[in-house]
């Protein structure tokens, strides 16, 4: 049956033995990062009194070195071998959660120190984001990146899935230390499995001006230009909520748990029954706006019924267009940006999806102190 077929097929690149090493290595290290991220989020909240300006504060320091740097750093990825660059990142992560693991357990954590991790971790991941993303291309044939950045987007809501709601639970039952020790042991894989893959190290480029060139780019080709602006409004007033539930849970861990939880499932729900068909068409302005309406719609209602297993239903759809929204964005960003100019790119893609998620998520922060929590939800659906 032809539907069968189109629903095997988005999967082919599971086959590819170096993206089963790869993907298996970035699951392990996606769990681990959802163990702390929660575990910070929440840490925050408690540790400020409840202040959801707070939480902004930390998500804003994550994204500070997108915005100081992203281009440039992301284009790391064009003058390096990524694998060997991603073998670094995975390495730093790890350092930062040994640090967390051991200030938790011996009752020396503050509040500096995790705006400090969060820093490091945002420059870490403005290099590490657009060099995986790449470095995905660089392990599969080109007529299958549609498909390969639906399998990456796969495993990464699982583990958004997974991450979270278990992160819940293990803070709620041990603390936030055991969460911290869980990602010590959850980063390590990912080493392993890079230092065993055979990746294909990127042609070296010459010459200064990668930022502008990039940006170049960008401003030169229309769609890549809609696409960057859509990108941008979806992320300021839909995704950037993930980055405060714990404060929209009033630092509750099983709730804060249960709604990320519910956003990853919602994505993962989204790759596995609605990607493989939806890629068979062309129209990604379509896509991208039927998306984003969907995504505003769910966030209403959920502003608008303060129950949280309602709630936690209304961010499942929203996980659906999640997804959705970000496979048709980063395929199409990378089909449509030049090779030697993919990493900077997708730098700048970088920028206005993660680096603005966490800046828009202070705002909302403050909103939410100001206005309480399911007003500031109907408000970012409504403007989504």
């Amino acid at each position: 049956m032809k539907w069968l077929n189109d629903w095997l097929g988005f999967f082919k690149p599971l086959q590819v033995r170096n993206l089963q090493i790869f993907w298996s290595g970035q699951a392990s290290a996606l769990i681990g990062m959802w163990l702390q991220v929660t575990a910070m989020g929440i840490l925050v909240y408690d540790i400020s009194g409840g202040s959801a300006t707070a939480v902004g504060v930390l998500a804003a320091l994550n994204a500070l070195p997108f915005f100081l740097g992203g281009m440039l750093l992301a284009g790391l990825g064009d003058r390096f071998d990524r694998r060997k660059l991603l073998i670094a990142v995975q390495c730093v992560q790890w350092l930062v959660a040994v640090a967390l693991f051991l200030l938790t357990v011996l009752d020396m954590l503050q509040l500096w120190h995790l705006y400090a991790a969060g820093l490091v971790m945002g420059v870490n991941q403005t290099v590490g984001f657009p060099t995986q993303q790449a470095f995905v291309g660089d392990l599969i044939p080109r007529r299958q990146l549609q498909e390969a950045v639906g399998m990456y987007s796969l495993v990464f809501n699982t583990c958004r899935a997974i991450g979270p709601a278990l992160a819940g639970y293990i803070i709620a039952e041990w603390g936030a230390g055991t969460a911290f020790g869980g990602n010590v042991a959850a980063s390590l894989p990912l080493v392993g499995c890079l230092v065993a893959l055979k990746g294909r190290a990127p042609r070296k480029q010459r010459g200064a001006g990668r930022k502008a060139s990039g940006l170049k780019a960008v401003l030169a080709t229309r769609s890549l230009l809609f696409i960057m602006i859509s990108a941008l409004i979806q992320n300021i007033c839909g995704q950037s909520l993930y980055q405060i539930v714990p404060a929209l849970m009033h630092g509750n861990p099983r709730n804060t748990g249960l709604i990320l939880g519910a956003v990853g499932a919602g994505a993962m729900v989204s790759i596995l029954f609605v990607l493989p068909f939806a890629r068979k068409s062309d129209r990604v302005g379509a896509k991208l706006s039927s998306g984003t309406l969907w995504m505003g719609c769910a966030l209403c209602v959920a502003g608008a019924i303060p129950v949280v297993e309602v709630q936690a239903l209304c961010f499942f759809f929203a996980g659906l267009a999640t997804s959705s929204l970000f496979v048709t964005s980063s395929s199409a960003v990378q089909l449509l940006s030049p090779p030697e100019r993919k990493s900077a790119i997708l730098g700048l893609f970088s920028i206005v999806t993660i680096g603005v998620q966490p800046l828009a998520a202070m705002g909302w922060g403050a909103v939410v102190d100001a206005w309480g929590v399911q007003m500031t939800i109907v408000v970012a659906g409504g403007l989504e």
